[in-house]
């Protein structure tokens, strides 16, 4: 990307928007929409993923967090400058976003829509129409219970990823199912590249394979970019199919590298992604936190690790990079919890 750097700053929350995201929100409207009305659509779409966005920006913000907001070619993503604290904590950041374009956006709309106004002129017509349509069935599809929805990451939160996946799996096919059955492609092919998703995660997760330590032989041969490593990760997840594991080879280099802040943020950006295993990204971003001196932070990425599945008490008595964490009053208890 040729400017990897943040494109704003509302509220001061610093906010990219990437080329793709103008393409697909074209796309999108193609055909329905035409002239200005066609503007208006990207307009509306910009600014519905932006409150929702910024919705879950401001409950990381109460929580005491640094978000941060990337809008690319599927939606958005917002990220947090470390874990959540409790399961209290995820769920109202998960929900606060789908809320956020609901509330704020999507019912004044359809309150607008049979009123006097709207119905005086079409163009007023069909954009109160297009407000409406996309902050309501957009903020109740984001809470379908399919990972990494915010429906899905809320069932994460409280019954943990492995049965979340497994009822992603179930409620994307069924969702398939039902968009092929409305000749609707493009939201089957949607809910079809969930269910695989999760699929593919839970079979990868239900092989137990601990987080592997960080091998030279793993990592691409490329020049690590000057610019912002969270931005260059966020777009090799957006490459393609092998775009999760060239971010996490990516990650991995930083940390040899030394770039330990950057290291970790670059897992957190993996953990929200989703697509490789959670609790890797979660142990990659404790290792690299301990190296650069925030051990609290560590620590408690550390226990996230934990909850999402990671049981080898040996790899945290033996990780080199955890050695700073072993001093720490909670260090017995989360090493309790991985045996």
């Amino acid at each position: 990307m040729a400017n990897e750097q943040p494109h704003l700053s509302i509220a001061g929350v610093p906010v990219r928007i990437d080329w793709s995201f103008w393409v697909l929100a074209v796309l999108l409207g193609l055909g329905a929409r035409e002239g200005w009305l066609l503007v208006a659509w990207v307009v509306i779409v910009l600014v519905s993923v932006l409150v929702h966005e910024l919705g879950h920006a401001f409950a990381f913000r109460a929580y005491h967090q640094r978000p941060r907001v990337v809008l690319y070619a599927f939606g958005g993503l917002t990220y947090g400058s470390s874990p959540s604290r409790s399961r209290v904590e995820s769920v109202v950041v998960s929900v606060a976003g789908p809320f956020a374009a609901l509330f704020l956006l999507g019912l004044p709309a359809l309150a607008l829509r049979g009123g006097a106004w709207a119905s005086a002129d079409f163009n007023r017509s069909v954009i109160v129409h297009d407000v409406a349509w996309v902050n309501i069935v957009w903020s109740i599809a984001n809470l379908l219970p399919v990972l990494p929805l915010d429906g899905g990451n809320v069932v994460a939160s409280l019954v943990g990823v492995a049965r979340a996946r497994v009822l992603s799996v179930g409620v994307a096919g069924a969702a398939a199912l039902y968009f092929f059955g409305q000749d609707n492609q493009f939201g089957a092919l949607f809910a079809l590249l969930f269910a695989f998703m999760n699929f593919a995660a839970l079979q990868q997760e239900r092989t137990g394979a601990p987080p592997r330590p960080i091998r030279i032989a793993d990592l691409p041969h490329q020049v690590l970019p000057a610019a912002d490593p969270v931005a260059h990760a966020t777009e090799l997840l957006r490459s393609g199919p092998d775009g999760p594991r060239a971010a996490a080879a990516y990650q991995r280099k930083l940390h040899l590298a030394g770039r330990f802040r950057e290291a970790a943020a670059v897992a957190q950006v993996l953990y929200t992604d989703g697509r490789v295993s959670r609790q890797e990204a979660a142990f990659d971003a404790a290792a690299a936190l301990a190296q650069a001196g925030e051990t609290g932070t560590a620590l408690l990425w550390l226990n996230r690790a934990v909850d999402d599945g990671l049981r080898n008490g040996a790899l945290l008595d033996g990780e080199p990079d955890l050695a700073p964490l072993r001093e720490l009053p909670g260090w017995h208890a989360v090493r309790a919890r991985a045996s």
